[in-house]
């Protein structure tokens, strides 16, 4: 009998740890990064909450000085990176609205002086 608890209680320690340490070994979970590449999955939006963060930590005392100038200056460049690349893509959108405000402009110049003529009528 006293082998029988023996052996269950060793079956149940070894399915114990074996769940505790299954997640390690698991390759569905990956841990941050510490390096100074940029990931593709990062946004601009991003940066800026990182920086609201540090702005905060920074306010409370967490953190010193040196490493809130330290960091703002690594975040900020990253920021200048994420515009930079983003930039190409923006300049055909950029162009589109330069040319659909240039119609509006047309439309509006197009409409004033159709009130103009009529105005101009009815003084008559």
């Amino acid at each position: 009998m006293d082998y029988l608890f023996l052996i269950i209680g060793s079956i149940v320690m070894i399915t114990c740890v074996y769940f505790i340490i299954a997640p390690f070994f698991n390759g569905k979970y990956q841990f941050a990064s510490t390096g100074g590449k940029l990931e593709d999955g990062l946004s601009l939006e991003a940066v800026y909450a990182e920086l609201n963060e540090l702005e905060m930590d920074y306010l409370m005392k967490k953190i010193s000085k040196e490493d809130f100038e330290q960091m703002k200056s690594h975040y900020n460049c990253v920021a200048a990176q994420l515009l930079k690349a983003a930039r190409p893509a923006g300049s055909k959108n950029a162009a589109h609205k330069q040319a659909v405000s240039e119609e509006v402009e047309e439309e509006i110049m197009r409409e004033l002086q159709k009130l103009r003529e009529t105005k101009g009528r009815r003084e008559e």
